[in-house]
């Protein structure tokens, strides 16, 4: 009998300039640019601040006693650390999901590129496979 495989699920993660970072966090895309709102919206998506997904991440960790493991250390260190990189790091959500078929991650890639927004570093695109994301540094194990 032949294994099922998995299907690989993507998101988009954009970096992006303080100053926009700051707008974004306080929900003035459409001030900011009107067309990277309108791609957001045509695609259900919507932005979600790594700083701030992180600290979700550790505060559901805390109120389900669930501390003491690599991944909740590993974050922690990470939020206090490194805040000024996570704050201008952002995660594509569609439908309220950070995972999604790749044609979706292609097509939100593409668009969110063809803006050629300058405050707009990088645009990257991950998938699902465990082995092509980081996984916690031995010394939180």
């Amino acid at each position: 009998m032949k294994k099922k495989v998995k299907e690989l699920l993507y998101q988009i993660r954009i970096d992006v300039e303080a100053s926009l970072a700051e707008d974004i966090r306080k929900n003035n895309i459409n001030d900011i640019d009107p067309r990277l709102e309108l791609v957001l919206q045509q695609n259900n998506a919507s932005l979600e601040c790594q700083f701030d997904a992180f600290n979700n991440f550790l505060k559901e960790c805390e109120s389900e006693g669930n501390i003491n493991n690599p991944l909740y250390k590993w974050t922690k260190d990470t939020v206090k650390n490194k805040k000024k990189k996570y704050l201008k790091s952002f995660t594509v959500y569609v439908k309220n999901s950070q995972l999604y078929e790749k044609n979706k991650a292609d097509k939100i890639e593409s668009e969110i590129k063809s803006l050629n927004i300058k405050k707009i570093l990088k645009i990257n695109k991950y998938n699902s496979d465990p082995k092509n994301n980081p996984q916690p540094p031995r010394k939180y194990f």
